[in-house]
């Protein structure tokens, strides 16, 4: 073996383990190699920043509604649109319902990241990082050793390796499991 294939065994052995390192931090799994379900922390987080803000939504969007019907009924009815009321609660919702919806656009913000292959967390975006550098430092070292070596002998020993489909296949799983579609078991 030449320094040339052992640089890209190294590299590629790296990548191996990198790759697997990504997939745990994405995907845990149980003893059995079964995706993990989430933890009562994680769902409890899940609910706080995403599922209480957008039902809080809904729920001022219809209240909103309601009043604009009120609004239209009175006007057809001939009376005024606006009835004064306390102006200082009415600025009080307003201004809890703009945190609300900063919070909710955060947390779909992180959910649209994470569905794009983008993890919010620290440690998953530092290996998907290193995977994508291993992942280019392996092809310029295939290159390299195919422009020395020539193309026969090289199309024995390469392995191509696509990060982002690895991962998207992962997320594929996942959403298999949770629509309780194949693989989960039952």
């Amino acid at each position: 073996m030449t320094d040339a294939e052992e640089d890209v065994s190294a590299l590629l052995s790296e990548l191996v383990r990198t790759l697997q390192d990504l997939q745990t931090e994405v995907e845990p799994r149980t003893e059995r190699g079964r995706p993990r379900p989430p933890t009562p922390e994680e769902l409890l987080r899940f609910t706080s920043d995403v599922t209480i803000p957008a039902a809080i939504l809904v729920l001022k969007t219809n209240i909103e509604a309601l009043k604009l019907l009120r609004r239209a009924l009175r006007l057809a009815e001939g009376r005024p649109a606006t009835v004064s009321s306390g102006g200082g609660v009415q600025e009080r919702a307003t201004q809890l319902s703009r945190a609300t919806l900063t919070r909710l656009d955060d947390a779909l913000s992180d959910l649209q990241g994470a569905v794009e292959g983008r993890p919010a967390d620290a440690e998953a975006r530092e290996l998907l990082t290193e995977a994508r550098e291993l992942r280019e430092a392996l092809a310029e070292q295939l290159a390299e050793s195919q422009s020395v070596d020539g193309a026969e002998d090289i199309e024995a020993t390469e392995v191509p390796v696509d990060v982002d489909a690895e991962l998207q296949s992962i997320k594929d799983d996942i959403d298999d499991v949770s629509d309780g579609g194949p693989g989960d078991g039952t």
